[in-house]
Protein backbone atom coordinates (compact mmCIF):
# COMPACT_ATOMS: atom_id res chain seq x y z
CA UNK A 1 0.00 0.00 0.00
CA UNK A 2 1.17 3.68 -0.81
CA UNK A 3 0.66 5.89 1.36
CA UNK A 4 1.77 9.67 1.70
CA UNK A 5 3.42 11.03 5.30
CA UNK A 6 2.29 14.24 6.89
CA UNK A 7 5.00 14.08 9.56
CA UNK A 8 8.74 12.98 9.74
CA UNK A 9 9.17 10.02 10.36
CA UNK A 10 12.64 8.38 11.11
CA UNK A 11 12.00 4.98 9.96
CA UNK A 12 10.50 6.51 6.15
CA UNK A 13 11.15 9.46 5.29
CA UNK A 14 10.25 13.25 5.27
CA UNK A 15 6.84 14.98 5.16
CA UNK A 16 5.23 15.08 1.85
CA UNK A 17 6.88 11.37 0.47
CA UNK A 18 5.57 8.46 -0.97
CA UNK A 19 6.55 5.48 0.67
CA UNK A 20 4.77 1.65 0.08
CA UNK A 21 4.23 -0.35 3.26
CA UNK A 22 2.27 -3.42 4.21
CA UNK A 23 -1.08 -2.91 4.40
CA UNK A 24 -1.50 -3.56 7.75
CA UNK A 25 1.22 -1.27 8.84
CA UNK A 26 -0.51 1.67 7.22
CA UNK A 27 -4.23 0.77 8.56
CA UNK A 28 -2.95 -0.34 11.77
CA UNK A 29 -0.39 2.04 12.89
CA UNK A 30 0.51 5.08 10.12
CA UNK A 31 -3.12 6.76 9.44
CA UNK A 32 -4.47 6.07 12.89
CA UNK A 33 -1.45 7.89 14.57
CA UNK A 34 -1.95 10.53 12.19
CA UNK A 35 1.72 9.98 10.75
CA UNK A 36 0.54 9.13 7.52
CA UNK A 37 -2.67 9.29 4.56
CA UNK A 38 -3.63 7.45 1.42
CA UNK A 39 -2.65 8.19 -1.87
CA UNK A 40 -5.12 10.03 -3.71
CA UNK A 41 -5.34 12.62 -6.19
CA UNK A 42 -5.99 15.52 -3.79
CA UNK A 43 -4.00 14.39 -0.98
CA UNK A 44 -0.94 14.51 -3.57
CA UNK A 45 -1.76 18.31 -4.47
CA UNK A 46 -2.41 18.80 -0.85
CA UNK A 47 0.79 17.55 0.28
CA UNK A 48 2.56 19.43 -2.20
CA UNK A 49 1.49 22.84 -0.86
CA UNK A 50 2.13 21.47 2.70
CA UNK A 51 5.66 20.60 1.46
CA UNK A 52 6.15 24.41 0.06
CA UNK A 53 5.22 25.96 3.02
CA UNK A 54 7.29 23.80 5.02
CA UNK A 55 10.21 24.75 2.64
CA UNK A 56 10.04 28.51 3.32
CA UNK A 57 9.63 27.46 6.92
CA UNK A 58 12.76 25.97 7.00
CA UNK A 59 14.43 28.36 4.90
CA UNK A 60 13.27 31.26 7.59
CA UNK A 61 14.72 29.18 10.74
CA UNK A 62 17.91 28.46 9.02
CA UNK A 63 18.29 32.47 8.37
CA UNK A 64 17.70 33.02 12.07
CA UNK A 65 19.41 30.88 12.94
CA UNK A 66 22.52 32.29 10.58
CA UNK A 67 21.96 35.59 11.93
CA UNK A 68 21.84 34.82 15.54
CA UNK A 69 25.60 32.61 14.75
CA UNK A 70 26.77 36.34 13.06
CA UNK A 71 26.01 38.00 16.15
CA UNK A 72 28.12 35.74 18.33
CA UNK A 73 31.19 35.58 15.52
CA UNK A 74 34.03 35.88 17.34
CA UNK A 75 32.73 35.59 21.21
CA UNK A 76 35.16 34.62 23.86
CA UNK A 77 33.91 33.53 26.89
CA UNK A 78 35.83 33.80 30.32
CA UNK A 79 34.61 32.89 33.71
CA UNK A 80 37.04 34.07 36.86
CA UNK A 81 36.03 31.25 39.55
CA UNK A 82 37.60 30.33 42.76
CA UNK A 83 39.77 27.47 42.74
CA UNK A 84 41.71 25.16 44.83
CA UNK A 85 45.92 25.36 45.40
CA UNK A 86 45.73 22.41 42.37
CA UNK A 87 43.58 24.49 40.08
CA UNK A 88 40.46 22.41 40.53
CA UNK A 89 37.45 24.69 40.74
CA UNK A 90 35.29 25.16 43.51
CA UNK A 91 31.69 23.72 42.00
CA UNK A 92 31.43 23.33 38.04
CA UNK A 93 30.73 25.68 35.26
CA UNK A 94 27.32 24.07 33.38
CA UNK A 95 25.69 24.75 29.86
CA UNK A 96 23.08 27.28 31.90
CA UNK A 97 26.28 29.65 32.79
CA UNK A 98 27.45 29.69 29.56
CA UNK A 99 23.65 30.28 28.04
CA UNK A 100 23.78 33.09 31.17
CA UNK A 101 27.28 34.66 29.83
CA UNK A 102 26.27 34.68 26.25
CA UNK A 103 23.29 36.43 27.00
CA UNK A 104 25.47 38.95 29.24
CA UNK A 105 27.61 39.45 26.58
CA UNK A 106 25.87 39.90 23.16
CA UNK A 107 21.69 39.74 24.60
CA UNK A 108 21.22 36.75 22.57
CA UNK A 109 19.06 33.90 24.00
CA UNK A 110 20.51 30.14 23.10
CA UNK A 111 18.88 27.17 24.85
CA UNK A 112 20.77 25.39 27.40
CA UNK A 113 20.38 22.39 25.56
CA UNK A 114 21.74 23.19 22.10
CA UNK A 115 25.30 23.99 23.90
CA UNK A 116 27.26 20.56 23.64
CA UNK A 117 28.92 19.92 27.06
CA UNK A 118 30.06 16.69 27.04
CA UNK A 119 30.58 16.79 31.24
CA UNK A 120 30.26 20.09 33.39
CA UNK A 121 33.91 21.82 33.53
CA UNK A 122 36.01 20.97 36.65
CA UNK A 123 39.53 22.72 35.79
CA UNK A 124 41.09 25.56 34.16
CA UNK A 125 41.55 25.91 30.86
CA UNK A 126 40.29 26.61 27.17
CA UNK A 127 37.28 24.74 25.95
CA UNK A 128 36.17 24.90 22.34
CA UNK A 129 32.52 23.89 22.68
CA UNK A 130 29.77 23.68 19.88
CA UNK A 131 26.61 25.56 19.53
CA UNK A 132 23.76 23.66 17.21
CA UNK A 133 21.73 26.87 16.45
CA UNK A 134 19.54 24.48 14.09
CA UNK A 135 19.53 21.72 12.00
CA UNK A 136 22.98 22.43 10.02
CA UNK A 137 24.10 25.71 11.47
CA UNK A 138 26.31 25.41 13.96
CA UNK A 139 28.46 27.92 16.02
CA UNK A 140 31.86 27.27 17.77
CA UNK A 141 32.56 28.56 20.70
CA UNK A 142 35.62 29.35 23.43
CA UNK A 143 35.34 29.33 26.31
CA UNK A 144 38.27 30.23 29.26
CA UNK A 145 38.21 29.02 32.66
CA UNK A 146 40.39 31.32 34.84
CA UNK A 147 41.05 31.18 38.28
CA UNK A 148 40.32 34.43 40.63
CA UNK A 149 43.72 34.41 42.12
CA UNK A 150 47.49 33.13 39.79
CA UNK A 151 47.11 29.33 40.95
CA UNK A 152 51.00 29.22 41.25
CA UNK A 153 50.75 32.04 44.02
CA UNK A 154 48.02 29.52 46.05
CA UNK A 155 50.23 26.77 45.60
CA UNK A 156 53.19 29.10 46.88
CA UNK A 157 51.05 30.47 49.55
CA UNK A 158 49.71 26.87 50.59
CA UNK A 159 53.57 26.00 50.76
CA UNK A 160 54.40 28.49 52.79
CA UNK A 161 51.74 27.83 55.47
CA UNK A 162 52.86 24.35 55.58
CA UNK A 163 56.61 25.73 56.04
CA UNK A 164 55.36 27.86 58.77
CA UNK A 165 53.57 25.19 60.69
CA UNK A 166 56.70 22.68 60.44
CA UNK A 167 58.87 25.46 61.78
CA UNK A 168 56.48 25.88 64.98
CA UNK A 169 55.93 22.04 65.28
CA UNK A 170 59.97 21.73 66.07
Amino acid sequence: MKVILIKDFEKLGVVGDIVKVKDGYANNFLIPNSIAINVTKGNIKQMELVKKSIIKKEAKNVAEAEKVADTLKDLEISFKVKTSPEGKLYGSITNKDIAEEIFKERKVEIDKKKIELIEHIKELGEYDMEIKLYKDVKYNLKVKVVSDEPVEDKKESKKEEIAEKETKEE
